[in-house]
Protein backbone atom coordinates (compact mmCIF):
# COMPACT_ATOMS: atom_id res chain seq x y z
CA UNK A 1 0.00 0.00 0.00
CA UNK A 2 3.21 2.32 1.04
CA UNK A 3 4.10 1.41 -2.38
CA UNK A 4 1.47 3.37 -3.70
CA UNK A 5 1.26 5.92 -1.45
CA UNK A 6 4.19 7.15 -2.44
CA UNK A 7 3.90 6.78 -6.01
CA UNK A 8 0.95 9.23 -5.95
CA UNK A 9 2.37 12.30 -4.65
CA UNK A 10 6.15 12.58 -4.34
CA UNK A 11 5.74 16.19 -5.32
CA UNK A 12 4.80 16.92 -1.29
CA UNK A 13 8.31 16.95 -0.54
CA UNK A 14 9.87 16.78 -4.81
CA UNK A 15 8.95 19.35 -7.50
CA UNK A 16 8.87 17.59 -11.07
CA UNK A 17 6.74 14.73 -10.71
CA UNK A 18 5.97 13.26 -14.21
CA UNK A 19 3.23 10.52 -15.42
CA UNK A 20 6.12 8.03 -15.89
CA UNK A 21 6.19 5.41 -19.26
CA UNK A 22 8.68 5.82 -21.28
CA UNK A 23 8.82 6.74 -25.47
CA UNK A 24 10.92 7.60 -28.31
CA UNK A 25 10.76 11.55 -27.70
CA UNK A 26 14.58 11.55 -26.65
CA UNK A 27 16.08 9.92 -28.65
CA UNK A 28 14.72 13.27 -30.93
CA UNK A 29 16.31 15.77 -28.41
CA UNK A 30 19.92 16.69 -28.25
CA UNK A 31 19.71 17.17 -24.18
CA UNK A 32 23.11 18.66 -24.48
CA UNK A 33 21.44 22.16 -25.56
CA UNK A 34 23.08 24.98 -24.14
CA UNK A 35 20.77 28.21 -23.57
CA UNK A 36 21.96 31.58 -24.51
CA UNK A 37 23.25 34.55 -22.22
CA UNK A 38 20.47 36.33 -20.87
CA UNK A 39 20.05 39.54 -23.00
CA UNK A 40 21.00 41.92 -20.03
CA UNK A 41 23.86 39.80 -18.96
CA UNK A 42 27.65 38.65 -19.74
CA UNK A 43 28.39 35.63 -19.35
CA UNK A 44 31.09 33.19 -19.16
CA UNK A 45 32.80 30.06 -18.19
CA UNK A 46 35.05 30.29 -14.67
CA UNK A 47 37.59 26.70 -14.32
CA UNK A 48 37.36 25.46 -11.85
CA UNK A 49 39.29 22.06 -9.99
CA UNK A 50 37.01 19.00 -10.73
CA UNK A 51 38.54 17.85 -6.91
CA UNK A 52 39.51 20.62 -4.57
CA UNK A 53 41.34 18.10 -2.59
CA UNK A 54 43.16 16.67 -5.55
CA UNK A 55 46.20 19.21 -6.20
CA UNK A 56 46.39 17.63 -10.12
CA UNK A 57 42.96 17.54 -10.66
CA UNK A 58 41.71 18.30 -14.21
CA UNK A 59 39.86 21.23 -14.37
CA UNK A 60 36.00 21.80 -14.69
CA UNK A 61 33.98 24.33 -16.28
CA UNK A 62 31.42 26.56 -13.97
CA UNK A 63 29.08 28.77 -15.97
CA UNK A 64 28.21 32.18 -14.64
CA UNK A 65 26.37 35.68 -15.56
CA UNK A 66 26.71 39.44 -14.71
CA UNK A 67 24.05 42.09 -14.76
CA UNK A 68 26.61 44.92 -13.96
CA UNK A 69 25.83 47.62 -11.51
CA UNK A 70 24.26 50.99 -12.86
CA UNK A 71 25.79 53.41 -11.25
CA UNK A 72 29.82 52.12 -11.64
CA UNK A 73 31.05 54.74 -9.71
CA UNK A 74 29.83 53.83 -6.48
CA UNK A 75 29.77 50.60 -7.01
CA UNK A 76 30.15 48.24 -3.77
CA UNK A 77 30.93 44.90 -5.29
CA UNK A 78 28.97 41.67 -6.46
CA UNK A 79 25.75 40.48 -5.43
CA UNK A 80 25.98 36.72 -5.93
CA UNK A 81 22.26 34.89 -5.71
CA UNK A 82 22.15 31.29 -5.29
CA UNK A 83 17.74 29.76 -5.63
CA UNK A 84 17.65 26.85 -3.82
CA UNK A 85 17.56 23.33 -4.63
CA UNK A 86 19.82 22.07 -4.51
CA UNK A 87 18.88 21.54 -7.99
CA UNK A 88 17.94 25.24 -9.57
CA UNK A 89 20.14 27.20 -11.78
CA UNK A 90 21.10 30.98 -10.91
CA UNK A 91 22.12 33.01 -14.35
CA UNK A 92 18.33 32.93 -15.77
CA UNK A 93 17.36 33.74 -12.31
CA UNK A 94 19.51 36.51 -11.42
CA UNK A 95 19.02 37.68 -14.73
CA UNK A 96 15.21 37.45 -14.41
CA UNK A 97 15.87 39.66 -10.82
CA UNK A 98 17.75 42.16 -12.16
CA UNK A 99 15.17 42.73 -14.67
CA UNK A 100 11.83 42.49 -12.20
CA UNK A 101 12.36 42.26 -8.58
CA UNK A 102 15.44 43.64 -6.88
CA UNK A 103 14.81 47.10 -6.19
CA UNK A 104 17.21 50.39 -7.66
CA UNK A 105 19.37 50.56 -5.13
CA UNK A 106 20.90 47.58 -5.33
CA UNK A 107 20.90 47.21 -9.14
CA UNK A 108 22.94 50.95 -8.91
CA UNK A 109 25.07 49.43 -6.27
CA UNK A 110 25.87 45.89 -7.36
CA UNK A 111 26.75 43.90 -9.93
CA UNK A 112 23.80 41.08 -9.71
CA UNK A 113 25.79 37.63 -10.40
CA UNK A 114 24.22 34.04 -11.01
CA UNK A 115 26.31 31.10 -11.01
CA UNK A 116 25.01 27.96 -12.28
CA UNK A 117 26.03 25.21 -9.03
CA UNK A 118 27.81 22.59 -10.55
CA UNK A 119 24.82 19.93 -12.09
CA UNK A 120 22.55 22.77 -13.32
CA UNK A 121 22.66 25.14 -16.27
CA UNK A 122 25.56 25.32 -18.31
CA UNK A 123 27.77 24.03 -15.75
CA UNK A 124 29.83 20.78 -15.13
CA UNK A 125 28.22 17.15 -14.68
CA UNK A 126 24.35 18.86 -15.84
CA UNK A 127 25.14 17.01 -18.71
CA UNK A 128 25.55 13.94 -17.27
CA UNK A 129 23.18 13.88 -14.95
CA UNK A 130 20.45 14.62 -17.88
CA UNK A 131 21.00 11.54 -19.49
CA UNK A 132 21.41 9.20 -16.61
CA UNK A 133 18.33 10.46 -15.44
CA UNK A 134 16.71 9.94 -18.75
CA UNK A 135 17.87 6.51 -19.14
CA UNK A 136 16.46 5.75 -15.65
CA UNK A 137 13.17 7.27 -16.83
CA UNK A 138 12.60 5.23 -19.86
CA UNK A 139 13.50 2.04 -17.72
CA UNK A 140 17.08 1.76 -19.93
CA UNK A 141 19.75 2.24 -16.79
CA UNK A 142 20.04 4.47 -14.14
CA UNK A 143 22.15 7.27 -12.38
CA UNK A 144 24.35 4.80 -9.77
CA UNK A 145 27.33 4.74 -12.21
CA UNK A 146 26.90 8.44 -13.22
CA UNK A 147 26.49 8.91 -9.52
CA UNK A 148 30.05 7.23 -8.57
CA UNK A 149 31.87 9.00 -10.74
CA UNK A 150 30.69 12.71 -10.12
CA UNK A 151 29.03 13.11 -6.96
CA UNK A 152 31.69 13.70 -5.17
CA UNK A 153 32.40 16.78 -6.77
CA UNK A 154 29.04 18.05 -6.44
CA UNK A 155 28.42 18.18 -2.83
CA UNK A 156 28.35 21.75 -0.55
CA UNK A 157 31.50 21.96 0.33
CA UNK A 158 32.74 22.04 -3.39
CA UNK A 159 29.94 24.47 -4.34
CA UNK A 160 31.14 26.91 -1.80
CA UNK A 161 35.12 26.82 -2.95
CA UNK A 162 33.51 27.64 -6.50
CA UNK A 163 32.00 30.49 -5.26
CA UNK A 164 34.49 31.67 -3.50
CA UNK A 165 36.54 31.45 -6.45
CA UNK A 166 34.43 33.26 -8.23
CA UNK A 167 34.64 36.25 -5.68
CA UNK A 168 38.10 36.33 -6.22
CA UNK A 169 37.25 36.13 -10.43
CA UNK A 170 35.24 39.44 -10.36
CA UNK A 171 37.60 41.15 -7.92
CA UNK A 172 35.91 41.21 -4.56
CA UNK A 173 37.74 41.07 -1.43
CA UNK A 174 34.82 40.24 -0.02
CA UNK A 175 31.72 38.22 -0.51
CA UNK A 176 28.13 39.74 -0.76
CA UNK A 177 25.50 36.94 -1.20
CA UNK A 178 21.85 36.12 -0.96
CA UNK A 179 20.87 32.42 -0.48
CA UNK A 180 17.23 30.89 -0.42
CA UNK A 181 16.33 27.91 0.97
CA UNK A 182 19.04 25.39 0.28
CA UNK A 183 20.79 28.53 -0.66
CA UNK A 184 21.35 29.13 2.80
CA UNK A 185 23.40 26.09 3.46
CA UNK A 186 25.56 27.40 0.80
CA UNK A 187 25.95 30.70 2.44
CA UNK A 188 25.90 29.31 5.94
CA UNK A 189 28.65 27.00 4.85
CA UNK A 190 30.66 29.63 3.14
CA UNK A 191 30.68 31.84 6.72
CA UNK A 192 32.16 28.42 8.12
CA UNK A 193 35.12 27.67 5.89
CA UNK A 194 35.92 31.45 4.58
CA UNK A 195 34.67 33.38 7.56
CA UNK A 196 37.41 36.43 6.74
CA UNK A 197 35.79 36.95 3.35
CA UNK A 198 32.33 37.51 4.23
CA UNK A 199 31.14 40.94 4.05
CA UNK A 200 27.19 40.55 3.78
CA UNK A 201 25.20 37.40 3.89
CA UNK A 202 21.26 36.47 3.83
CA UNK A 203 19.97 33.60 4.50
CA UNK A 204 16.35 33.06 3.44
CA UNK A 205 14.56 30.78 4.36
CA UNK A 206 17.25 28.64 6.15
CA UNK A 207 17.79 25.22 5.89
CA UNK A 208 19.18 23.28 9.66
CA UNK A 209 22.26 24.47 10.17
CA UNK A 210 23.40 21.17 12.49
CA UNK A 211 21.20 18.46 10.30
CA UNK A 212 23.51 15.38 9.91
CA UNK A 213 20.99 13.32 7.48
CA UNK A 214 18.63 13.46 5.18
CA UNK A 215 16.46 11.62 7.77
CA UNK A 216 16.94 14.53 10.19
CA UNK A 217 16.04 17.00 7.43
CA UNK A 218 13.10 15.39 6.28
CA UNK A 219 11.91 14.75 10.15
CA UNK A 220 11.95 18.25 10.46
CA UNK A 221 10.01 18.88 7.51
CA UNK A 222 7.87 16.39 8.41
CA UNK A 223 7.26 18.75 12.18
CA UNK A 224 6.80 21.90 10.13
CA UNK A 225 3.80 20.13 8.01
CA UNK A 226 1.78 19.53 11.06
CA UNK A 227 2.19 23.21 12.01
CA UNK A 228 1.01 24.41 9.22
CA UNK A 229 -1.73 22.32 9.16
CA UNK A 230 -2.73 23.38 12.33
CA UNK A 231 -2.30 26.89 11.51
CA UNK A 232 -4.59 26.14 8.61
CA UNK A 233 -7.23 24.70 10.45
CA UNK A 234 -7.43 27.84 12.99
CA UNK A 235 -5.44 26.02 16.35
CA UNK A 236 -8.92 23.81 16.14
CA UNK A 237 -8.58 20.77 18.30
CA UNK A 238 -11.62 19.01 17.54
CA UNK A 239 -10.73 19.94 13.42
CA UNK A 240 -7.23 18.59 14.05
CA UNK A 241 -8.71 15.54 15.95
CA UNK A 242 -11.34 14.50 12.85
CA UNK A 243 -8.35 15.01 10.48
CA UNK A 244 -6.38 12.85 12.28
CA UNK A 245 -9.22 9.89 12.72
CA UNK A 246 -9.82 10.27 8.66
CA UNK A 247 -5.53 9.74 7.97
CA UNK A 248 -5.86 6.96 10.21
CA UNK A 249 -8.28 5.41 7.93
CA UNK A 250 -6.80 6.11 4.80
CA UNK A 251 -3.59 4.36 5.53
CA UNK A 252 -4.70 1.71 8.03
CA UNK A 253 -7.49 0.01 5.52
CA UNK A 254 -9.26 -2.42 4.84
CA UNK A 255 -9.35 -0.94 1.59
CA UNK A 256 -8.04 2.34 2.51
CA UNK A 257 -10.50 4.89 2.15
CA UNK A 258 -12.25 6.82 4.66
CA UNK A 259 -16.25 6.36 4.18
CA UNK A 260 -18.27 9.81 5.24
CA UNK A 261 -21.89 10.21 5.21
CA UNK A 262 -22.36 11.38 1.69
CA UNK A 263 -19.57 10.05 -0.02
CA UNK A 264 -15.79 8.30 0.25
CA UNK A 265 -12.60 9.77 -0.10
CA UNK A 266 -9.90 7.54 -1.24
CA UNK A 267 -6.53 7.09 -0.43
CA UNK A 268 -5.15 9.70 -3.74
CA UNK A 269 -7.82 12.14 -2.92
CA UNK A 270 -6.47 11.65 1.01
CA UNK A 271 -3.17 12.04 -0.17
CA UNK A 272 -3.84 15.03 -2.38
CA UNK A 273 -5.99 16.69 0.26
CA UNK A 274 -2.69 16.39 2.72
CA UNK A 275 -0.60 17.93 0.72
CA UNK A 276 -2.85 20.90 -0.69
CA UNK A 277 -3.19 21.65 3.21
CA UNK A 278 0.22 22.70 3.36
CA UNK A 279 0.66 24.21 -0.09
CA UNK A 280 1.94 27.66 -0.44
CA UNK A 281 -0.46 30.76 0.34
CA UNK A 282 0.40 32.77 -3.24
CA UNK A 283 -0.69 29.58 -5.06
CA UNK A 284 -4.32 29.26 -3.75
CA UNK A 285 -4.10 25.67 -4.12
CA UNK A 286 -5.32 25.39 0.00
CA UNK A 287 -8.21 27.97 -0.57
CA UNK A 288 -9.54 25.66 -3.60
CA UNK A 289 -9.98 22.97 -1.29
CA UNK A 290 -10.45 24.57 2.04
CA UNK A 291 -14.12 24.86 2.18
CA UNK A 292 -14.58 21.00 1.18
CA UNK A 293 -11.78 19.96 3.67
CA UNK A 294 -13.82 22.46 6.88
CA UNK A 295 -17.20 20.48 5.86
CA UNK A 296 -15.81 17.22 6.03
CA UNK A 297 -14.41 18.13 9.02
CA UNK A 298 -17.52 19.84 10.37
CA UNK A 299 -20.33 17.93 8.92
CA UNK A 300 -18.74 14.70 7.94
CA UNK A 301 -19.61 15.22 4.24
CA UNK A 302 -16.99 14.96 1.60
CA UNK A 303 -19.00 15.91 -1.70
CA UNK A 304 -17.14 19.03 -1.60
CA UNK A 305 -13.75 18.00 -1.42
CA UNK A 306 -14.12 15.56 -3.68
CA UNK A 307 -15.10 17.89 -6.42
CA UNK A 308 -13.04 20.63 -5.73
CA UNK A 309 -10.25 17.83 -6.19
CA UNK A 310 -11.69 16.41 -9.33
CA UNK A 311 -11.51 20.13 -10.57
CA UNK A 312 -8.06 20.35 -9.82
CA UNK A 313 -7.12 17.51 -11.42
CA UNK A 314 -8.53 18.54 -14.87
CA UNK A 315 -6.18 21.30 -14.76
CA UNK A 316 -3.20 19.86 -15.10
CA UNK A 317 -1.01 20.82 -18.08
CA UNK A 318 1.62 18.62 -20.07
CA UNK A 319 5.64 19.71 -19.72
CA UNK A 320 7.57 20.54 -22.34
CA UNK A 321 10.59 18.05 -23.39
CA UNK A 322 12.97 20.68 -22.43
CA UNK A 323 10.89 21.08 -18.98
CA UNK A 324 10.78 17.54 -18.43
CA UNK A 325 14.70 16.83 -18.85
CA UNK A 326 14.91 19.43 -16.35
CA UNK A 327 13.02 18.03 -13.63
CA UNK A 328 14.51 14.45 -13.63
CA UNK A 329 18.10 16.24 -14.03
CA UNK A 330 17.14 18.22 -11.05
CA UNK A 331 15.80 15.16 -9.14
CA UNK A 332 19.17 13.16 -9.74
CA UNK A 333 20.96 16.49 -8.27
CA UNK A 334 19.08 16.56 -5.42
CA UNK A 335 19.66 13.56 -4.59
CA UNK A 336 23.75 13.53 -5.61
CA UNK A 337 24.01 16.77 -3.07
CA UNK A 338 21.42 15.52 -0.32
CA UNK A 339 23.50 11.97 0.00
CA UNK A 340 26.97 13.56 -0.52
CA UNK A 341 26.59 16.06 2.15
CA UNK A 342 25.56 13.34 4.92
CA UNK A 343 27.84 14.04 8.10
CA UNK A 344 26.64 11.02 9.52
CA UNK A 345 24.63 8.60 7.20
CA UNK A 346 22.49 5.64 7.94
CA UNK A 347 23.00 2.38 6.75
CA UNK A 348 20.02 1.20 5.18
CA UNK A 349 18.26 -0.97 8.29
CA UNK A 350 18.93 1.84 10.41
CA UNK A 351 16.92 3.85 7.60
CA UNK A 352 13.89 1.27 7.03
CA UNK A 353 14.05 2.08 11.36
CA UNK A 354 13.37 5.75 11.07
CA UNK A 355 9.47 5.55 10.97
CA UNK A 356 9.10 5.96 14.58
CA UNK A 357 11.06 8.99 14.12
CA UNK A 358 8.84 10.68 11.53
CA UNK A 359 5.21 9.70 12.89
CA UNK A 360 6.79 11.36 16.50
CA UNK A 361 7.49 14.84 14.77
CA UNK A 362 3.96 14.44 13.08
CA UNK A 363 1.29 11.71 13.37
CA UNK A 364 -0.48 13.02 10.36
CA UNK A 365 2.15 13.60 8.40
CA UNK A 366 4.45 11.07 9.63
CA UNK A 367 3.56 8.12 7.63
CA UNK A 368 3.42 9.54 4.53
CA UNK A 369 6.51 11.60 4.76
CA UNK A 370 8.25 8.76 6.10
CA UNK A 371 7.36 6.30 2.90
CA UNK A 372 7.95 9.05 0.28
CA UNK A 373 11.39 10.55 1.54
CA UNK A 374 13.44 8.18 4.28
CA UNK A 375 15.18 5.77 1.71
CA UNK A 376 16.07 8.62 -0.70
CA UNK A 377 19.76 7.76 0.42
CA UNK A 378 19.52 4.20 0.99
CA UNK A 379 22.59 1.70 -0.98
CA UNK A 380 24.19 5.12 -1.43
CA UNK A 381 27.59 3.95 -2.26
CA UNK A 382 29.47 6.88 -4.17
CA UNK A 383 32.00 8.95 -2.04
CA UNK A 384 30.43 11.01 0.04
CA UNK A 385 31.97 14.75 1.19
CA UNK A 386 30.57 15.64 4.06
CA UNK A 387 29.81 18.96 5.30
CA UNK A 388 30.54 20.51 8.64
CA UNK A 389 28.09 21.52 11.09
CA UNK A 390 27.91 25.77 11.18
CA UNK A 391 28.13 26.45 14.88
CA UNK A 392 29.57 28.68 16.83
CA UNK A 393 29.91 31.68 14.33
CA UNK A 394 29.73 34.29 16.43
CA UNK A 395 33.21 34.11 17.42
CA UNK A 396 34.31 32.93 13.66
CA UNK A 397 32.55 36.23 12.34
CA UNK A 398 33.94 38.85 14.87
CA UNK A 399 31.08 41.14 14.65
CA UNK A 400 29.96 40.47 11.25
CA UNK A 401 26.53 40.82 10.51
CA UNK A 402 24.00 38.11 9.07
CA UNK A 403 21.11 38.43 8.40
CA UNK A 404 18.22 35.75 8.41
CA UNK A 405 14.87 35.65 7.01
CA UNK A 406 12.25 32.79 8.46
CA UNK A 407 8.99 31.75 7.73
CA UNK A 408 6.51 30.68 10.93
CA UNK A 409 4.83 28.95 8.33
CA UNK A 410 6.92 27.69 5.87
CA UNK A 411 6.41 24.61 4.20
CA UNK A 412 9.82 23.38 2.92
CA UNK A 413 12.39 24.72 5.59
CA UNK A 414 10.64 25.38 9.48
CA UNK A 415 11.01 27.98 11.20
CA UNK A 416 12.41 25.97 13.88
CA UNK A 417 15.61 25.64 11.22
CA UNK A 418 15.75 29.69 11.32
CA UNK A 419 15.38 29.95 15.18
CA UNK A 420 18.48 27.26 14.81
CA UNK A 421 20.41 29.38 12.81
CA UNK A 422 20.20 32.63 14.34
CA UNK A 423 21.45 30.91 17.85
CA UNK A 424 24.22 29.24 16.10
CA UNK A 425 25.37 33.22 14.90
CA UNK A 426 24.64 34.29 17.79
CA UNK A 427 25.20 38.38 18.32
CA UNK A 428 25.78 37.97 14.65
CA UNK A 429 22.76 37.16 13.58
CA UNK A 430 19.63 39.19 13.01
CA UNK A 431 16.25 37.49 12.25
CA UNK A 432 13.29 38.92 10.69
CA UNK A 433 9.88 36.82 10.71
CA UNK A 434 7.42 36.17 8.18
CA UNK A 435 3.72 35.30 9.86
CA UNK A 436 0.41 34.69 9.29
CA UNK A 437 1.26 33.31 6.08
CA UNK A 438 2.47 29.83 4.36
CA UNK A 439 5.07 30.47 2.06
CA UNK A 440 8.89 30.02 1.24
CA UNK A 441 11.54 32.70 -0.28
CA UNK A 442 10.50 35.91 1.10
CA UNK A 443 12.80 38.89 0.16
CA UNK A 444 12.35 40.50 -3.03
CA UNK A 445 9.00 38.73 -3.46
CA UNK A 446 6.81 42.00 -2.40
CA UNK A 447 6.65 41.74 1.32
CA UNK A 448 7.38 45.59 1.77
CA UNK A 449 9.06 45.05 5.23
CA UNK A 450 11.58 42.11 4.39
CA UNK A 451 12.65 43.78 1.26
CA UNK A 452 13.03 47.28 3.04
CA UNK A 453 15.63 45.76 5.68
CA UNK A 454 17.41 43.22 3.11
CA UNK A 455 18.00 46.05 1.00
CA UNK A 456 18.91 47.93 3.86
CA UNK A 457 22.23 45.16 4.92
CA UNK A 458 23.08 44.55 1.71
CA UNK A 459 23.66 48.18 1.31
CA UNK A 460 25.04 48.77 5.13
CA UNK A 461 26.10 45.39 6.29
CA UNK A 462 27.74 47.17 9.21
CA UNK A 463 24.09 48.25 10.59
CA UNK A 464 22.36 45.88 12.99
CA UNK A 465 18.73 44.81 11.58
CA UNK A 466 16.43 44.75 14.70
CA UNK A 467 15.39 41.78 14.93
CA UNK A 468 11.09 41.97 14.20
CA UNK A 469 8.39 40.25 12.84
CA UNK A 470 6.89 41.07 9.88
CA UNK A 471 3.34 40.39 7.90
CA UNK A 472 2.49 39.55 4.46
CA UNK A 473 0.26 42.35 3.39
CA UNK A 474 -3.40 41.19 1.99
CA UNK A 475 -2.68 41.92 -1.74
CA UNK A 476 0.12 39.25 -1.55
CA UNK A 477 -2.13 36.29 -0.17
CA UNK A 478 -3.74 37.00 -4.24
CA UNK A 479 -0.85 36.66 -5.95
CA UNK A 480 1.10 34.19 -7.74
CA UNK A 481 5.03 32.69 -7.56
CA UNK A 482 5.48 35.25 -10.52
CA UNK A 483 8.08 38.82 -9.94
CA UNK A 484 6.38 39.58 -13.17
CA UNK A 485 3.75 38.65 -15.08
CA UNK A 486 4.50 35.31 -16.57
CA UNK A 487 7.92 35.15 -15.23
CA UNK A 488 8.06 33.47 -12.15
CA UNK A 489 10.25 33.91 -8.53
CA UNK A 490 13.35 31.81 -9.66
CA UNK A 491 13.57 30.90 -5.33
CA UNK A 492 9.46 30.14 -5.69
CA UNK A 493 8.94 26.55 -7.80
CA UNK A 494 12.64 24.41 -7.26
CA UNK A 495 13.15 20.91 -6.80
CA UNK A 496 13.99 20.32 -3.25
CA UNK A 497 14.67 23.18 -1.03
Amino acid sequence: MYKLASGLLTCLVLAGCNSGGSDDKFSKIDVTTAQSCPSNMTCGFMSAPKSYEDGSSEMVEIYYGVHKALDPANRIGALILNFGGPSAEAVLGASSMASYALPKEILNRFDIVGIDPRGTGQSAFAKELTECAVAEYRGEGDCNSTYQQVAPYLGSNTVVKDIDRLRELLGDDKLTFLGYSYGTRLGSLYAKTFPDNVRAIVLDSPMSPTNANNVEIRVGNTAGYEKIADFRLGHDISRNNRYQDIVDSLFTGPDYSYRANDDTLSLKDGISTLNLTVAREPSGDWQDIESGLVKLLDEDSVSALNWSLLLKSGGTGSVSDSELYDQLRGNALFKAVVCTDERAPLTDSEIEATESRYTQASSLYGLLTYHQTAELCKGWSAQRDPIPAVTDMEAALGGQQILIIGGQYDPATPYVWAEEMAANFGASASLVTVDNYVDHGFSYSGIGCIDKNTTAYLLDPDYKIAEQTCNAPVSTFGKSFAIAPGVPHPAKDVIGW
